[in-house]
């Protein structure tokens, strides 16, 4: 396959246009790694912020079926089971117990106490605080979307600039070149 050297001659010397332009994918992947954040983080992200911490213990494990994009004739399933913890708290008075959405380290068994972190206006909204697993994956997403847009909008404001800039620049020419001689 020959060298696509008229591509990159057109890369060359629209480079400036090519990277003027860059902001727009930016801007689109920093909405997704946004949107990613909101829907797994927003539940854990309240309850860092405004949740309340006890003690709590684990008192059984649920099977649920992770399911995987391999085909049923590679292992002859579609996923592999899973153990999800419930864990039981107390909270004003009342015996709360609820099943956490992600799996616990090995060695966790039942009876293992844990730090729960509750609402305490809805008690039953409730995880285990796993300190720095509390931030995955929604954090780091967050913060890339935030790079991400601000990258973005700071290279709309450069096109905005380099637009008033371009329009300016040929308003001066046109008044110092004067007034066009009309044609007869």
């Amino acid at each position: 396959m020959p060298f696509p050297q008229s591509q990159v001659e057109w890369i060359l010397a629209n480079r400036a246009r090519i990277l003027r332009y860059a902001c727009v994918p930016q801007f689109l992947a920093g909405v997704a790694l946004f949107a990613f954040a909101h829907f797994t983080g927003r539940t854990d992200l309240h309850l860092l912020v405004r949740g309340a911490r006890t003690q709590g213990k684990i008192v059984g494990f649920q099977r649920r079926q992770l399911h995987t994009n391999r085909s049923p004739s590679s292992t002859g399933m579609f996923g592999r089971n899973v153990y999800l913890p419930i864990v039981e708290f107390e909270a004003q008075g009342t015996v709360v117990r609820f099943e956490d959405s992600k799996l616990v380290s090995q060695g966790e068994s039942v009876g293992w106490p844990v730090t729960v972190l509750y609402d305490p206006g809805k008690v039953s909204l409730a995880m285990i605080d796993r300190r720095f697993w509390n931030w995955m994956p929604w954090a780091p997403s967050l913060a890339i979307g935030l790079l991400l847009t601000f990258a973005s909008l700071r290279g709309l404001l450069r096109i905005s600039r380099f637009t008033s800039a371009h329009t300016q620049e040929h308003k001066f020419n046109d008044n110092v070149a004067g007034p066009k001689p009309a044609s007869e």
